[in-house]
């Protein structure tokens, strides 16, 4: 990419920083009013509380005081006296907590200078009640109490009484006000965090998201421009190719007579050998020391997974035959290559396993040194072409690729931060805000999973690394992952050879093409992508049980034959590599495209 949008898009990533540092700002500013909010509440309610207790405990005093006043019984007097006494020890240490604190009872003891004037304001009734009720608690400890000053003292803790529980009330009234002026305080500071988030995100979605989307947007343009002009240059490739086939062919034929297929080997149903031959022997230079046991340990030296193995057994223990070419390697480290029939049998009750098989190392030696000696004759016909079609094929896997890579790395990651932003706001009561955000936030996780589809399409790594069939698997479980429609995946015939890249990445982008044919039109939950092959060919087939649609009408109208379509697509595609393209399909039965590519 030119270094003039490497700048613009480093200069949109430095936008994007700042904006996002502004909405976790703005988070944490939140999150700390808060949380400092509801300590301060916490504390309002053990203040409000305490303070509507103290009107009660003025209460209960004056009720303590009249009932010791009327007992005859010093006892009974006395056993009140202690009620008072608790009461007011209670009240008074209720009341210096309300004025200074006490981290037991929970209170800060930060009255405002209102609520300390009304405090002031009581002050003379509190002192009086206190005074008052310690003499009466001195009074009915005496052994001969003076019923005249008792009377005194309780008749003073009745007049002051009214005074003090009417301040109270004020008092308490004053504390509920300035809690509730918290509240809203708090609510209006919400509503401009939010707000201002809001305004955040929308500045992001205009100066951000929308150049970047633009930019994304051409690209894919020119991709399609590209793909265009390659499809025209594969056309003119196409027949060139077929030429070269030939000339391939005709070569061969005339310098090599192929072996003729023997009895290599024996083995049982779990892969041991019972006898193998002179003729594989001598063809793997094995000595007595070490000729393999079996079969399986075979091909597990030689490299092949278990996976593949093991899937060849289970067609040998189904009673099928199993064809296929295998690479080995000989005891002084030479490759040979065999093409091997593996057909069942039974002899005497017993089951055992033909290994018929011809030696065509030759074969494949033949074919390259024959391609190596016309290639300098036929390359002069079909290099121009060739180099210009094959530019363009590659230039339209390195955009994508790229393309993919900027949505992964840049415009994925942008809008997960946002989906995180988006989550991580608190909306107020509003029922309209709250759906607002709902709908945002589904939206944006649609337009995620939209993203990684994109970018996965557009970037098959595992095609390059480890072939078409794992790249396949891989992109069915990718696919149904994000999708949620079923993509199974079957290699019957435990295929794994690896063709020329230019094959392997047009049969990618055929399976791939049906595939999302199949999502986008057949209205079908479940897709089967299914590998076989022979010595001569592989088999693709992509089936759906969907929708299905009139082939032959819209074949007759040329509807097929735009350059764009899917179908035009995967045709041309087909033709490009030799094969064979058939597609069966009718109104209701789903739809069926299978492709044929030579392995010659």
């Amino acid at each position: 990419m030119p270094s003039g949008k490497h700048r613009k898009f480093d200069k949109l990533g430095l936008f994007y920083i700042l904006a996002l540092s502004a909405i976790a700002l703005s988070i944490i500013i939140s999150q700390f009013v808060v949380q400092r909010y509801i300590g301060s509440q916490q504390d309002d309610s053990r203040t409000i509380n305490v303070a509507g207790r103290q009107r009660m405990l003025s209460q209960k005093i004056s009720k303590l005081a009249l009932q010791i006043g009327q007992q005859n019984n010093i006892d009974s007097a006395r056993v009140y006296a202690k009620q008072l006494r608790d009461a007011l020890n209670l009240w008074t240490s209720s009341h210096q907590a309300l004025l200074q604190g006490d981290t037991a009872m929970g209170i800060t003891g930060k009255p405002s200078e209102q609520i300390k004037e009304q405090y002031e304001s009581i002050m003379y009734e509190y002192q009086q009640i206190v005074t008052s009720a310690q003499k009466i608690d001195q009074l009915i400890n005496d052994p001969n109490p003076d019923s005249l000053k008792l009377k005194i003292e309780i008749n003073n803790i009745l007049s002051h009484e009214s005074n003090f529980l009417e301040g109270m009330d004020a008092i308490v009234f004053e504390y509920d006000r300035e809690a509730n002026e918290k509240v809203d305080q708090l609510r209006n500071l919400e509503i401009i965090l939010l707000i201002f988030s809001l305004l955040v995100i929308l500045i992001e979605l205009i100066f951000i998201f929308r150049p970047i989307a633009r930019n994304v947007r051409r690209t894919v343009d020119e991709l399609i421009d590209s793909e265009g002009k390659s499809i025209e240059m594969a056309s003119e490739l196409s027949r060139l190719y077929e030429e070269l086939v030939k000339s391939y062919q005709d070569l061969e034929s005339v310098s090599y007579v192929p072996e003729t297929p023997l009895v290599y080997a024996t083995m049982k149903a779990s892969g041991d050998f019972l006898m193998l031959s002179s003729r594989f022997r001598n063809a793997m230079e094995w000595k007595k020391k070490n000729v393999p046991l079996s079969f399986v340990n075979l091909l597990k030296q030689n490299g092949y997974r278990d996976e593949f193995v093991n899937g060849l057994m289970d067609i040998l223990d189904k009673g099928l035959p199993w064809t296929g070419e295998v690479k080995l390697t000989d005891a002084m480290g030479d490759f040979i290559w065999l093409e091997l029939f593996i057909i069942p049998s039974k002899i005497n009750q017993n089951e055992d396993y033909k290994i018929i098989a011809r030696n065509i190392t030759d074969f494949k030696e033949a074919k390259i040194r024959s391609r190596e000696i016309n290639s300098a004759k036929i390359e002069q016909r079909v290099k121009e072409q060739q180099y210009r079609s094959v530019l363009i094929l590659e230039g339209q896997e390195e955009e994508r690729q790229r393309l993919g890579r900027e949505i992964h790395d840049g415009l994925g990651q942008m809008l997960t931060a946002l989906k995180l932003s988006l989550e991580s706001l608190t909306p107020d009561n509003s029922i309209h805000t709250k759906k607002r955000l709902t709908d945002t936030k589904e939206l944006l996780k649609s337009t995620l999973r939209e993203v990684r589809r994109l970018a996965f399409n557009l970037t098959p790594t595992s095609l390059s690394d480890f072939g078409v069939v794992p790249a396949i698997r891989k992109f069915c479980q990718e696919i149904t992952a994000l999708s949620g429609v079923n993509v199974q995946f079957e290699n019957s015939t435990r295929f794994v050879n690896r063709l020329e890249s230019h094959i392997e990445n047009n049969i990618y982008r055929i399976v791939q093409e049906a595939v999302n044919n199949a999502i986008k039109y057949a209205k079908t939950k479940e897709i089967k992508v299914s590998i076989n092959h022979t010595p001569k060919e592989l088999n693709i087939s992509v089936q759906d049980h969907g929708s299905g649609f009139d082939y032959e009408k819209l074949k007759n109208s040329d509807y097929f034959q735009r350059s764009g379509h899917g179908i035009f697509n995967m045709k041309e595609r087909t033709a490009f590599i030799n094969g064979i393209f058939k597609l069966k399909t009718k109104p209701g039965s789903g739809t069926k495209i299978r492709i044929s590519i030579p392995l010659d």
